[in-house]
């Protein structure tokens, strides 16, 4: 189906000739899908409300088959570790803003911070089933092309 096509049929059902204007029309065609955006949040929620589901947004999942097809499963563990490694430093720093005024806080903070450590140790000791060849030369062309761009951009 073409992009639209489901809110484009359910235009083609409402006559033109009962609308004032553009405005009025686009009012109507948004309010003819507000009530299937409610069904289809509803059915959500219950899977949404469960810790085990996990997901991502579909441009983002899009996002990362693309990589994947271009680099493999490299891509999950590159992905991993920076995601990780990111929510570690986040982990780290909420340690460091509340040791001194909430320490149990703090020693929680501390607690999630080792288990990501822990967590990235194993990671880095699993190889993908592609190799990391494609993904590095990949890397180092965008960062190369990057830093070449910001340097122009400071007028290096």
């Amino acid at each position: 189906m073409a992009p639209g096509g489901a809110i484009m049929s359910e235009i083609s059902r409402v006559p033109l000739d009962q609308f004032d204007s553009v405005d009025q029309f686009l009012r109507q065609a948004v309010a003819a899908k507000n009530g299937k955006r409610q069904a289809i949040g509803a059915s959500l929620s219950p899977h949404l409300q469960d810790n085990g589901t996990v997901g991502v947004p579909p441009k983002l999942a899009a996002s990362i088959e693309l990589m994947l097809q271009r680099h493999g499963d490299e891509t999950y563990r590159q992905l991993a570790l920076f995601c990780l490694g990111k929510w570690f430093e986040m982990h780290i720093g909420m340690f460091e803003e509340l040791i001194g005024e909430e320490p149990s806080m703090a020693c929680s903070c501390l607690m999630d911070a080792t288990r990501i450590a822990d967590s990235l140790h194993l990671l880095t000791e699993i190889n993908s089933i592609g190799g990391d060849g494609g993904w590095r030369i990949m890397l180092e062309e965008t960062l190369s092309q990057h830093i070449l761009e910001e340097l122009e951009e400071e007028r290096w």
